[in-house]
């Protein structure tokens, strides 16, 4: 009935219909990503929670539509189903919201305080942290979607002619929040926020069961493996793009860098190896060498087009037994291939901690000193 109604209010005058402007005026901080498309659902939609027609603004974050006069009608405001819709702060679900129309222009505010599919998680991500898309496209590099989260430095909504460096980052789910994390977060935005040099960075969440496939160059005979060059395309060919597109980034490889822990270690330094005019500063916290010694011959054959990344290597002695073996093992083929590794001290560093263990409070630890050294 009411669908009826609504396309005959493009037909007939003010006195059968009123125009109705829903303005959003709060969301929840954390977290509401910034490509997620917000709708209004209602009695007038059949509730359908992700009709196109009733899609905010995501500028204005307004919706303005044609409503029946003298009609009360009910909504909810969803971001594209049932299982994303808004709730009260504490994740109980809230009743439907009612709209009585008048027969003048209307303007409604909407406060939304949670959403269903984050309600009653306790988020120690700062002001900083934004989830860029639950859901960012991995095609046509892999058949999947990532969640993305972005780090923007305080002075980014205030210095508008200012550009950052970028850090691209694995395992984004032990970065920032430790709702997401595993056994514990890096505490990235923490430290960050106290740096004088102020950068950008971009986490991307592991895929669960695809984490070994895509942070591996190549595959072990027990593990398999073997993904990473179909997932450091996307990030070259597709992420990196979007961000510098979208955002005020300094573009230029000695203002990029990557990092990761464990077998984010062993993709980023492979990163720094076969995207060397793309990645400058590499992070390699612990990294997983053991999982194939192909990473070793391809180090040793591969020759630097121009001058290599800085390398900043962490490991501990109470890790596996070869973990400080393994990174020494990898800096002697880089320094007996590559002169300038030999040479020139500001390339290479290697920090060995006598405490150090393959754990998330070694690596929000160690992660100021490595940045401040790869960013000098």
């Amino acid at each position: 009935m009411f669908r009826i109604i609504i396309v005959l209010c493009a037909v007939f005058n003010s006195l059968h219909c009123v125009t109705v402007r829903f303005n959003l005026k709060q969301l929840p901080r954390f977290y509401t990503p910034l490509n997620d498309k917000i709708f209004l659902a209602g009695s007038f939609n059949q509730w359908i929670p992700n009709d196109q027609r009733y899609e905010f603004n995501s500028i204005t974050k307004s919706l303005t539509i044609d409503l029946p006069q003298s009609t009360t009608v009910e909504f909810k405001i969803t971001r594209g189903s049932w299982s994303t819709t808004e709730t009260w702060a504490d994740g109980t679900a809230r009743a439907n919201r009612k709209l009585t129309t008048s027969n003048n222009l209307q303007s409604i505010d909407v406060s939304i305080e949670q959403w269903l599919d984050t309600a009653g998680r306790v988020h120690t991500a700062t002001n900083q942290v934004y989830i860029l898309d639950s859901n960012f496209s991995m095609w046509n590099h892999l058949p999947r979607t990532r969640r993305i989260w972005i780090y923007l430095p305080r002075s980014y909504s205030t210095d508008l002619n200012r550009r950052y460096p970028v850090i691209y980052a694995h395992d984004a789910q032990n970065l920032f929040d430790a709702s997401t994390s595993f056994s514990g977060e890096w505490g990235v935005d923490e430290s960050l926020d106290n740096f004088s040099q102020e950068m950008i960075v971009v986490g991307i969440d592991n895929g669960g069961s695809e984490r070994l496939n895509e942070l591996t160059p190549y595959p072990n005979a027990k593990y398999g493996g073997g993904q990473a060059n179909l997932y450091l395309d996307f990030i070259v060919d597709k992420l990196r793009p979007y961000i510098n597109s979208r955002f005020r980034t300094k573009p230029e490889r000695e203002n990029t860098a990557i990092l990761g822990s464990s077998l984010g270690g062993l993709c980023s330094f492979y990163a720094g190896v076969r995207h060397e005019d793309i990645f400058g500063l590499i992070g390699i916290f612990s990294p997983s060498f053991w999982f194939s010694d192909d990473i070793y011959t391809y180090a040793a054959k591969h020759t630097f087009r121009g001058s290599p990344p800085r390398l900043y290597f962490v490991g501990g002695q109470l890790e596996s037994s070869t973990m400080v073996s393994d990174v020494q093992r990898m800096i002697n083929v880089l320094q007996n291939t590559t002169i300038e590794y030999k040479q020139n001290p500001s390339k290479v560093k290697l920090v060995v901690a006598a405490d150090g263990q393959h754990q998330e409070w070694f690596w929000r630890r160690e992660f100021p000193t490595a940045i401040k050294w790869l960013f000098p």
